[in-house]
């Protein structure tokens, strides 16, 4: 009698820890890149798992992370599975549930979609470098001024600005729009707007110069 109750709780102990040792694993996809850092026609994904001693414990452990893609200037730009890693600064990454059980469709693989960066930028304006944007797509970025060849001193067009010349013409059409010229990066009108406004300058000097 005692030999077969030892028996019986060896075997229990076996299925607890059998039962215990049992591991649910439920995979899923997330975004690990973008096409590019301009547009998202294209987007790479991979296969994830996450695990847990059920199946709902498992898929309430199953991440997907990103970039913050509202932050400009990230540094950050690791597209994944699971959750934000620890070397990420803070708000720099954002986690998301691959599964959400109270949607319509609980799959939510994917959930990191792709989002172009977004940068700050300054333009020079009157000589000045002023911010022109909190937070920009990289096709957004342009500064305007005048071209090189032009050889007139119409302060509207020598002030230079952000944005393109064609929207600044929009809004001050008292330059010809073939004078402007339209770069694509930081302070990228600072030469030759800066020049011009003190190529000016000097000739309104010398000209109150001469006449008094």
């Amino acid at each position: 009698m005692m030999k077969s109750f030892t028996w019986l709780a060896v075997v229990a102990i076996f299925q607890v820890v059998t039962v215990m040792a049992e591991e649910y694993y439920w995979t899923y996809t997330c975004v690990i890149e973008g096409s590019d850092i301009i547009s998202d026609n294209s987007t790479i994904t991979d296969k994830c798992t996450a695990s847990g001693t059920n199946g709902d414990e498992a898929k309430a452990a199953a991440f997907c992370h990103q970039p913050n893609y509202n932050e400009a200037n990230n540094t950050f730009s690791e597209y994944g599975c699971g959750e934000c890693p620890d070397s990420a600064d803070n708000g720099t990454c954002l986690s998301c549930a691959a599964w959400n059980e109270t949607a319509s469709i609980q799959d939510n693989s994917n959930c990191n979609s792709y989002h172009p960066p977004i940068f700050t930028y300054s333009c020079f304006q009157g000589g000045i470098s002023v911010k022109c944007s909190n937070g920009s797509l990289l096709q957004d970025i342009h500064c305007w001024g005048p071209k090189p060849s032009y050889k007139e001193n119409n302060a509207n067009l020598t002030v230079c600005g952000c944005g393109s010349c064609d929207t600044a013409h929009s809004l001050n059409a008292t330059w010809k729009l073939e004078d402007c010229k339209t770069c694509d990066y930081e302070n990228c009108n600072g030469a030759e707007g800066t020049t011009l406004i003190l190529a000016s300058t000097v000739a309104i000097f010398w000209f109150y110069v001469y006449s008094y």
